[in-house]
């Protein structure tokens, strides 16, 4: 499955040097409550329990009418009702890294690990950029930066006409679907209408694709707008489906109630219906349509996230020195990143026709997973969290804990959560649902074996891949402009058999460490590898003009992988 869930464990021995480590938390607060704690305690550390529990008291009641909402929800009949809402239900949590949310609360459990951290990324820039400067007369290369920054406000009135464009859903799904004259060719329940829905999106893909191919913008802004597009894409796809289901819930709703008014004696099971429909129609506060207003859908383009929903997980208010801290960090991973690009990445690539692209790999093993890195960090710690204390959003589980992945699928479910919730929503269910649902359908002799053999979730998860694949393929072409023989999509579907080995394997799956081992391995050597590939089938031959070309490879390559892992 696509979520999971990780319990809390009980604290280690290192968290208080007085305490003894065979004692569990449960033993902790249980001698808290009985008024005779061990002579082990100290007053500091029953204070920071106490608080503990006050904290967790008061969490508890501020989610309390949000849990019974969903457990409303998850009371329906409809069994993909239940599991949407048990696979995604956006609840009030803290990203697991954010190590400004938790000097916030008062922990300093990784306060020495992040300056540590950074006290040796400074120290090997400083001794990266002396030996620049001793070899080339400057400090920081800047042709690179004169390149990204060119044509600058061209493409921050291209990204605002893109945004604003996309407001077009609101009037889109109050005249087509809730209207009072609304088309009836358009009922949503009908296919016709999620043709006309992809219709409305194919199109307006294609209006800002050509766009960006004549503006004749540089590698950089080629490659920040098509991953823009693509964003923007998916908020859009996601608000329409979940519009028309709502409008399909909404008339479906009314014609039941039309139906129970008509009877004399009343239906139980029809008002169970109307009951379950209204409970999808108003999950908390807000009523289904009364949401659809253009001042909802800029809140929602605000949000770092890419599920629609009528309603979010809201805090009190904005902390203003948290945002400044994510806006200096943004800051300053951004200078380590082209610091790493400039002086690290592209002088080797530029010797990959003399050394061989073995070599020039193994070269580019290190900082292609810094750079890696550095774009996780710079997308879902410092950006989403800032975008996401703007705008109130209390749910910040970005992501999981990724580096435990024992394999790529788990490392898929981690890595990018507001990616992955969108796949598994608009992509996974609904596919899954449909091959159950299909397979009393005839249909020819192939699809026929091929759904006895093929189970529900293995099908939906190829499709995801498939459609993962493809999303991965277009980026890439539209920010280099040149298609390499789908390189990225034979790439990522090569997963699907790796995942299914690896979960049939008996003496593979049992191997945890070894599992992770690999997955490390492979993450390391084959991003680089990939990356070399495509700079040297494309761009080798031009050796005069290879800087600006592989930078688009290589910033294309680490910025896809980042935002479109699946």
């Amino acid at each position: 499955m696509f979520v999971s869930q990780v319990a809390d464990g009980p604290p280690s021995s290192h968290d208080s040097p007085q305490l003894r480590p065979q004692m569990t938390r449960g033993e902790i607060e249980s001698a808290l409550a009985s008024g005779s704690p061990p002579p082990v305690f100290t007053p500091s550390l029953r204070r920071s329990l106490r608080k503990d529990r006050e904290d967790s008291a008061q969490d508890q009641n501020q989610l309390s009418h949000r849990k019974t909402d969903c457990s409303q929800v998850l009371s329906q009949s409809e069994p993909e009702a239940k599991e949407r809402k048990s696979q995604i239900c956006f609840q009030p949590r803290a990203s697991i890294l954010d190590y400004t949310e938790l000097m916030y609360q008062g922990s300093d459990r990784i306060r020495g690990l992040v300056t540590c951290f950074w006290t040796i990324i400074g120290a090997y820039l400083i001794s990266l950029l002396l030996s620049h400067y001793e070899n080339n007369g400057e400090f920081l290369s800047r042709g690179l930066a004169s390149l990204i920054f060119s044509r600058g406000t061209d493409l921050i009135l291209s990204d605002l006409a893109l945004v604003l464009s996309t407001s077009f859903v609101v009037p889109f799904v109050r005249v087509l679907w809730i209207g009072r004259w609304q088309p009836r060719f358009l009922d949503p329940r009908h296919s016709r209408s999620m043709i006309f829905q992809a219709a409305a999106e194919i199109g307006w893909l294609a209006v800002w694709y050509t766009w960006q191919g004549t503006r004749g913008w540089p590698w950089s802004q080629r490659c920040f707008f098509s991953l823009h597009t693509a964003v923007n894409w998916m908020k859009v796809h996601s608000y329409l489906s979940t519009n028309r289901r709502l409008a399909c819930s909404l008339r479906t709703r009314n014609e039941l109630e039309e139906l129970q008014s008509t009877r004399k004696e009343q239906n139980e099971d029809t008002r169970m219906q109307i009951k379950a429909l209204d409970a999808e129609l108003c999950p908390y506060m807000v009523r289904f349509p009364e949401t659809q207003t253009l001042s909802n859908y800029a809140m929602f383009q605000l949000c770092p996230t890419l599920v629609y929903e009528i309603e979010y997980p809201r805090t009190s208010r904005i902390r203003w020195g948290y945002v400044a801290e994510k806006m200096a960090g943004t800051v300053g991973i951004f200078i380590v990143f082209y610091i790493v690009v400039a002086h690290l990445v592209i002088p080797h690539l530029e010797r990959m026709h003399e050394v061989g692209l073995l070599l020039t790999t193994v070269h580019l093993m290190g900082p292609m997973a810094t750079c890696w890195l550095l774009f996780f960090f710079i997308t879902f710690d410092s950006i989403a969290n800032g975008f996401a204390e703007l705008t109130c959003f209390a749910d910040r589980r970005f992501y999981d804990d990724w580096w435990n992945a024992r394999g790529l699928d788990e490392f898929s479910r981690k890595w990018n959560r507001p990616v992955h919730m969108f796949l598994a929503r608009h992509i996974y269910m609904p596919v899954r649902e449909l091959w159950k649902t299909s397979r009393d359908v005839k249909r020819s002799s192939f699809i026929t074996r091929l759904q006895k053999t093929m189970p529900p979730s293995v099908a939906a998860m190829a499709a995801t891949f498939f459609f993962s694949s493809i999303l991965h393929e277009v980026t890439i072409v539209v920010a280099c402009h040149r298609w390499n023989h789908g390189l990225f999509f034979f790439s990522q579907m090569l997963q699907i058999p790796v995942i299914l080995f690896a979960e049939r394997a008996a003496w593979f799956r049992g191997q945890q460490a070894l599992r992770n081992w690999s997955f490390w391995l492979s993450m390391v050597f084959f991003q680089p590898l990939l990356l070399c590939i495509y700079t040297y089938s494309a761009f080798v031959p031009k050796t005069s003009s290879l800087q600006g070309p592989i930078a688009t490879s290589t910033t294309s390559v680490a910025a896809a992988n980042a935002t479109y892992s699946l």
